[in-house]
């Protein structure tokens, strides 16, 4: 990920992007975010947490330290500690028996270290980057669009980053490609999620 789109990225927390705007990535990939305890202040604390590190991503990226003194002490408090070379060793065969399916639900289920968090919100580790989000009028839903680069991509940092900030989970809604790229539209569309 360049500087430039770290730039957009900053902006686009700041502000939605306007319909006139155009991604570089390859498309849009929108996720439904449950919220039962308050959507709002989920897509805040999100885009809190995104606006640190998108602000620390220039330059010398900072050590495990630095992130713990720039990071939000409840943010850093709710990542499970850094496993050992044995725990993870013992994590990792425990997970090759599962089925794919029981994989998926076992990575889902796992709680991330601040370091694993760190490494996969490196821009050069990054595939996605922040697009839109908007609270579902009259629902406990957030609707979060991300730009992505491949498909598919790894998301498991943006699942976390949500589930550490109160969201009961995450769901990948849909790719869209560029030429309909309107979160806000599609978040009045949800009726049934009410």
């Amino acid at each position: 990920m360049n500087i430039d789109r770290i730039k957009h990225e900053i902006a686009r927390l700041k502000q939605s992007p306007s319909t006139y705007d155009s991604t570089e990535g390859i498309g849009i990939v929108r996720f439904i975010v449950r919220c039962p305890f308050g959507a709002a202040k989920v897509l805040d604390n999100a885009k809190y947490i995104l606006m640190i590190v998108a602000n620390n991503s220039f330059g010398d990226w900072p050590d495990d330290s630095e992130w713990n003194r720039l990071l939000p002490k409840w943010f850093v408090d709710a990542c499970a500690p850094s496993p050992s070379q044995e725990e993870a060793e013992r994590w990792l065969k425990m997970w090759k028996c599962l089925s794919p399916h029981e994989q998926a639900e076992a990575e889902i289920k796992r709680d991330w270290s601040l370091d694993n968090w760190l490494y996969w919100m490196k821009p050069e580790n990054r595939q996605w980057i922040w697009w839109d989000g908007e609270v579902v009028p009259y629902s406990d839903h957030v609707i979060v669009a991300v730009e992505v680069d491949c498909w598919p991509f790894p998301w498991g940092a943006l699942r976390w980053l949500f589930k550490v900030c109160g969201a009961s989970e995450v769901t990948a809604d849909f790719f869209k490609d560029k030429s309909s790229l309107g979160v806000i539209s599609y978040a009045k569309s949800l009726d049934n999620l009410k």
